[in-house]
């Protein structure tokens, strides 16, 4: 691999502001420099979104290399430059760590591989709305374009970890209806209650497995109004070996059972045009983990680190609808989804390393 390609491929990224559902910027450069060096490239529409680029390698469609091309918005106070700045061995920048350097990353692994011996078989896949409700991948599946594909290696921050597998996601919207009152007259305040439900859904990691995260309380905000309605809204990440119909009612029966509460409680699954993501295990016998293990060690001279990743990401779609074994691998950095984002360009460098190891050893697989 060419560092100084990665670099400037990296650097090229950053600079292309692609917040999520507005990424039809930097699809265009995607489409541009993948047909420099892929067979077919293909700009995918994805409705609501900027669509998903897809490059070919060959006719046959074996094995996937899939990150998400967007970024949440920009926020916070920054002191280093969003769009892009290089200080020693970080790169920082919006989007640097999550996840344009694992797309870098796959552009020279291809690029690099290519120059060595045939690619028959790779698809790269940039996908859109990765930081919102991950149209870009459920659509993609929805296509038909990923059928025949054997194995995924999906690109999320893992500190070079080996993931697995993943967590799972619900997100309940719980309606709080109350006595309205204005002024010092009698009222039940629906915000009042709805921290009651907040303080008793984060003792539940406790009994359940998983993580909690209230994520907001909204309500009209009437001048002079006590509110007698406010929407709360709770996000759990729970881990393999559970499915959303189970989990789903277990927090909200342990929800209902919020002690003192003087209000009527509704909850129900947020909305959203996509499914939730059920979390997923790989078998340890797993080709593909195997091959990812071995390519590891060969590339860095050390064992990898195999983990579950506590998180959903793009990988639980392709393995749980479309049926493909998918293992999750990034580079390491920090401040993620916050200022001042950066990548650490050693990290960056290896998973090219491991990437182009893996695609070898799999295309020379029969």
């Amino acid at each position: 691999m060419d560092r100084s390609s990665l670099l400037s491929e990296l650097i090229n990224l950053i600079r292309i502001k692609s917040f999520f559902r507005r990424e039809s910027e930097i699809a265009s450069y995607l489409v541009d420099r993948l047909s420099r060096i892929a067979d077919r490239v293909e700009l995918l529409p994805v409705p609501e979104c900027g669509g998903n680029v897809l490059a070919s390698f060959g006719g046959e469609r074996r094995y996937l290399l899939l990150t998400h091309m967007d970024t949440i918005e920009l926020m916070g106070e920054w002191t280093r430059n969003p769009w892009g700045q290089i200080d020693d061995n970080a790169v920082y920048g919006l989007g640097a760590l999550d996840s344009k350097s694992s797309l870098a990353a796959m552009i020279e692994a291809v690029r690099s591989l290519r120059e060595k011996q045939p690619l028959d078989g790779v698809v790269l896949a940039a996908v859109c709305d990765g930081e919102g409700f991950s149209r870009g991948t459920y659509h993609l599946i929805k296509s038909g374009k990923l059928n025949g594909i054997k194995g995924a290696i999906v690109g999320e921050p893992t500190g070079l970890k080996i993931m697995k597998g993943a967590y799972g996601r619900i997100v309940l919207d719980v309606e709080v209806k109350s006595r309205p009152g204005v002024g010092v007259e009698p009222f039940t305040n629906a915000i009042v209650e709805a921290s009651k439900i907040v303080l008793h859904a984060t003792r539940y990691p406790e009994i359940s497995p998983g993580t909690i995260a209230p994520l907001s309380i909204k309500s009209p905000e009437l001048i002079m109004d006590h509110p007698g309605i406010c929407l709360l809204r709770i996000d759990h990440h729970y881990p393999p070996g559970e499915t959303e119909d189970e989990v789903r009612k277990r927090l909200i029966s342990y929800l209902q059972r919020t002690e003192g509460l003087k209000a009527e409680v509704s909850i129900k699954p947020m909305k959203r045009p996509t499914p939730f993501m059920e979390p997923y295990l790989l078998d340890e016998n797993s080709d593909l983990l195997r091959v990812l293990r071995d390519s590891f060690a060969r590339s860095l001279n050390s064992e990898p680190i195999v983990d579950v990743h506590r998180s959903v990401s793009e990988a639980n779609y392709l393995n749980n609808i479309a049926k493909i074994p998918s293992v999750i691998i990034g580079p390491d950095g920090g401040n993620r989804h916050s200022s001042d984002e950066f990548v650490y360009i050693d990290s960056v460098v290896k998973l090219t390393n491991i990437l182009e190891m893996a695609l070898s050893i799999l295309l020379n697989k029969r």
